[in-house]
């Protein structure tokens, strides 16, 4: 069985990337005299508008940055992984990252991890945190042809695992795949109607989890997933 796992906000915390983009923040304002929280703003309200048109561009963070800084005058061309390499090696992931993707392969089950974020920046943090020893492959925007809102994305999947009610939920349950979602549920739902404007409350993940290590807890796992088959 094929099970599909999201990456940040799931396996790992979305906030480990705030010092990557801080930084990328810095290295703009530094060179316009701004101060450097005006241009992080900026780049998350550009992520955000990119978002609401499903656009690749809203996880494409070179180009975000690199706007964001043409757009206050600054004539320069921003690589994110530049600042990315920096830290990557101090991202933590969530407890039980590990010991799910250990779990998933031991039940004899092909793992893809399927994140909305570019190749170019997830390869480089499932390889320094170790995750590419227990997956079969990877799946994002740009090698798909478009976000998680296709069924391309969730090709022969049965099961999608991940934290956002929009992406991990709503569009894998339209394609047929059982979803399990991770989070607190409603925070979640208030976060799509923030960005998306949608209102998720009627639909609900086949199953839900605070966390992984509740996902995790005594044999769920074990009895969970071999049930899909």
């Amino acid at each position: 069985m094929l099970v599909l796992i999201d990456l940040d906000g799931t396996l790992l915390p979305l906030n480990a990337w705030d010092p990557v983009f801080q930084d990328a923040s810095r290295y703009i304002a530094e060179r316009i005299g701004v101060d450097w929280v005006v241009i992080y703003r900026a780049a998350k309200e550009l992520n955000k508008s990119l978002l609401r048109g499903f656009s690749i561009k809203a996880f494409d963070w070179d180009y975000i940055f690199t706007e964001v800084a043409h757009r206050f005058g600054a004539s320069v061309s921003i690589d994110i992984n530049e600042f990315l390499v920096n830290y990557v090696h101090g991202f933590k992931p969530y407890d039980g990252a590990y010991d799910l993707l250990e779990t998933m392969k031991d039940l004899g089950h092909r793992i893809i991890i399927a994140t909305n974020g570019l190749y170019k920046y997830q390869s480089i943090v499932i390889k320094e945190l170790g995750f590419s020893q227990y997956i079969d492959g990877i799946r994002t925007p740009d090698l798909i042809g478009c976000p998680k809102n296709c069924c391309e994305f969730f090709r022969d999947g049965r099961a999608m695992i991940g934290d956002n009610p929009l992406f991990d939920v709503y569009y894998p349950s339209m394609c047929g795949l059982v979803t399990v979602f991770i989070g607190d549920w409603e925070n979640k739902l208030n976060y799509v109607r923030d960005v998306w404007g949608l209102d998720l409350s009627g639909i609900k993940p086949t199953y839900s989890f605070k966390s992984l290590v509740d996902l995790l807890d005594g044999a769920q796992a074990n009895t969970l997933f071999p049930s899909y088959q």
